[in-house]
């Protein structure tokens, strides 16, 4: 009889650490929007490790540097011995297999759409053993975005500005019409130029730019005051956005070009830019607080 209860003891013993073990996994980020994601799904007691872009929020910078964007460090990343390294991509096959071999399982997730945002949310909500928080961020980003379109779509298309975004400035870098970003104009209630253009990011001039003849020049890589210096540009003095003084620099880059929780903000800000009038929307969170 004894036998069999310190038998029945031990299995208890085995089942609790096991669950103990799946209800906080050891998690790698090699992506700044993930680990985002992570923090504000409330379990960013997971992370052991980050790459060196993670910054944001607070917390993240005090976790270990095991590699750059999707470029693992794999001698770093075999001390802190993860469970899954999460990743929106990684640089080469060769170095999914290699931290397969150090035990741990590689998730990737894309981050191309706001369904992919979805998703990478709901993924990890079952990895991470949050499904109630993972639900309540879902829900909120897509009543956001629901109340955004409905925003966008009381303004007539011949109404809405015409937008170029410089991704980059040397050489010109803008986007296509199949990127989040082109999504996130839409939603602001804008007309990207590159909507057409098949490619995700493409290098334009300054003539196709001039061209396309925006009412709006975003340029978040130019540092804030930049405006004149983009007007200055040749032949630049005939756009519509410069002839009206619409040229935005400094913009916050994360909240445009990293596909997260703050998101939401970034469609705030260029709907903001956008029209005059335009308020604080519903379901945006500037916060670095867990979902409560």
């Amino acid at each position: 009889m004894r036998s069999v209860l310190a038998v029945t003891l031990i299995c208890l013993s085995l089942t609790a650490q096991s669950a103990s073990t799946i209800q906080t996994p050891r998690v790698v980020s090699l992506s700044p929007s993930i680990t985002e994601i992570i923090f504000l799904l409330g379990r960013g007691d997971c992370l052991v490790g980050r790459s060196s872009y993670c910054d944001y929020p607070a917390e993240a910078k005090k976790l270990p540097v095991v590699g750059n964007f999707g470029i693992p460090f794999l001698e770093h990343l075999a001390a802190v011995k993860p469970d899954y390294v999460i990743s929106n991509k990684l640089k080469d096959k060769a170095s999914k297999q290699a931290m397969e071999s150090l035990g741990a399982k590689v998730i990737l997730l894309d981050d191309n759409s706001f369904d992919d945002y979805i998703k990478c949310v709901k993924t990890l909500g079952v990895t991470l053993n949050c499904r109630a928080a993972a639900e309540t961020e879902t829900a909120r980003f897509s009543k956001a975005l629901e109340d955004f379109k409905d925003l966008a779509d009381k303004v007539p298309a011949a109404s809405r500005p015409k937008v170029y975004v410089e991704v980059w400035h040397r050489p010109l870098l803008t986007c296509g019409g199949k990127t989040f970003i082109n999504d996130l104009i839409e939603y602001a209630g804008g007309i990207n130029i590159g909507r057409n253009e098949k490619a995700e990011y493409f290098p334009c001039s300054l003539e196709w730019i001039m061209q396309q003849n925006p009412d709006i020049i975003i340029c978040p890589a130019m540092g804030s005051g930049k405006s004149a210096e983009v007007a200055r540009r040749s032949g630049w003095q005939h756009i519509s956005a410069v002839k009206n003084n619409r040229i935005y620099t400094g913009l916050e880059q994360d909240k445009l070009y990293r596909l997260g929780p703050r998101t939401l903000e970034g469609i705030a800000l260029l709907r903001k830019h956008f029209y005059d009038d335009a308020k604080p929307e519903p379901g945006t969170t500037s916060g670095e607080g867990k979902i409560k």
